[in-house]
């Protein structure tokens, strides 16, 4: 088995509006933040009874990879010809002679020579491992590469560090497009990661006070498709970053355990780095 890895990259995904729109996008929604299942109209709180306590920005993960399986491989196997009359009894193929049998066919030898080929992508959340929907969308727009995670927090940004990391989206991508071949010989069997990307999306979360019954709500917003929702508090600041090395948590010595059901011999190459992929 070879497998190609790979560029391990990070990329932050950027706002596709301002701060003083999404600013406003939250207070327009600010009743939001209380939900809507408090009774009566009465019950409800009126927009001028709501004030902005504070606010942050925060960056959540998603994992993009994509890899490709390719097999090269051969068979032999025994093919059932049928004849051309009823009157046929005998069938003598290069200078073989194959008896006619009673459903009016013969069996020949023969030996396959087989490729496959398939090719497989996944978005996953980073925190949950979910599907990402809208992912394919959200990476078409602008975003910068990021070498130095570090800078990720700048401005009180809150980072979510990935719960998944890389080696966990790959082995469930790989046992997609991994297969069991029905082979005498093979003479390819190949697996190359075209990407393994980490993308870093923009929310901005805001907690309104409904002062005349002093309760607080979150209103959350996405940076990429300005959709809200509410949430239940703000996320806190981390002390820590985790390492780029911790996320990116393959290489060489460790690929064979990529593969679903343990460790096998490989054959590692890494890919060199497109930079022209994912700037916007």
């Amino acid at each position: 088995m070879e497998i190609q890895l790979a560029p391990e990259r990070v990329f932050a995904l950027q706002e596709r509006f301002g701060v003083e729109e999404i600013k406003q996008r939250a207070m327009d929604r600010r009743v939001a933040a209380f939900g809507s299942g408090l009774g009566s109209l009465l019950q409800r709180p009126k927009a001028d009874d709501i004030a902005l306590v504070q606010f942050q920005r925060r960056l959540e993960p998603f994992w993009h990879v994509a890899c490709r399986a390719r097999y090269a491989y051969e068979r032999e196997r025994d093919y059932v010809v049928p004849v051309s009359a009823p009157e046929v009894q005998e069938v003598t193929l290069e200078g073989s002679t194959q008896p006619v049998n009673a459903a009016r066919t013969f069996s020949i030898r023969v030996r396959e020579h087989c490729r496959e080929e398939s090719a497989r992508e996944s978005f996953a959340d980073g925190v949950t491992g979910l599907p990402v929907t809208d992912a394919q969308m959200a990476i078409q727009g602008s975003s910068a590469e990021v070498e130095d995670l570090s800078t990720l927090s700048t401005d009180d940004t809150v980072v979510v560090p990935p719960e998944h990391r890389a080696s966990y989206v790959i082995r469930q991508l790989f046992s997609q497009v991994m297969k069991p071949l029905q082979a005498d010989t093979v003479s390819e069997e190949s697996l190359t990661l075209e990407r393994t990307d980490l993308y870093y999306r923009p929310v901005w979360a805001f907690e309104f006070e409904w002062k005349p019954r002093q309760r607080r709500g979150v209103v959350e917003l996405d940076g990429i498709t300005g959709q809200t929702r509410q949430a239940a508090a703000l996320v806190p600041q981390l002390r820590r970053m985790v390492s780029k090395d911790v996320l990116f948590d393959i290489g060489a010595d460790t690929a064979g355990l990529l593969i679903p059901g343990g460790s096998i011999a490989v054959k590692v190459a890494r890919a060199a780095v497109d930079r022209s992929y994912g700037r916007g």
